[in-house]
């Protein structure tokens, strides 16, 4: 049989171990914005660390991004001839193409596992 402190010390050790698990193992990030004009439908984030890819679908193609910063407000990426900061708060992109710039209304979804 086991002890009342024998079996303490298992439901202390099952608790610290369901404690050290992250609480999320998987995040989509993903932003609509159907912009024909700069050739944006959306924009899919899923690693939030400086210098991870993000995917940028596009009506003509699809392209890829880089992290260059990461705040809890804005994520900022760079992919060829495009800049793009996305408002994390109500879904925005700044996006800035050569001469032309712009701030579209985006939807913003997030899914966490």
């Amino acid at each position: 049989m086991i002890s009342s402190i024998g079996k303490t010390a298992i439901w202390f050790a099952i608790a610290l171990g369901l404690a050290a698990c992250p609480a999320e193992r998987f995040r989509h990030e993903k932003y609509v914005c159907n912009s024909v004009s700069f050739d944006l439908e959306s924009i899919i984030v899923n690693d939030t660390d400086i210098g991870s890819d993000v995917k940028i679908i596009g009506y003509g193609n699809d392209r890829t991004a880089i992290i260059k910063a990461v705040t809890d407000d804005h994520i900022k990426i760079e992919a060829s001839r495009m800049a793009l900061e996305l408002d994390r708060n109500d879904g925005s992109v700044r996006i800035s193409r050569g001469n032309r710039y712009a701030r579209l209304a985006c939807k913003r979804s997030i899914f966490t596992m």
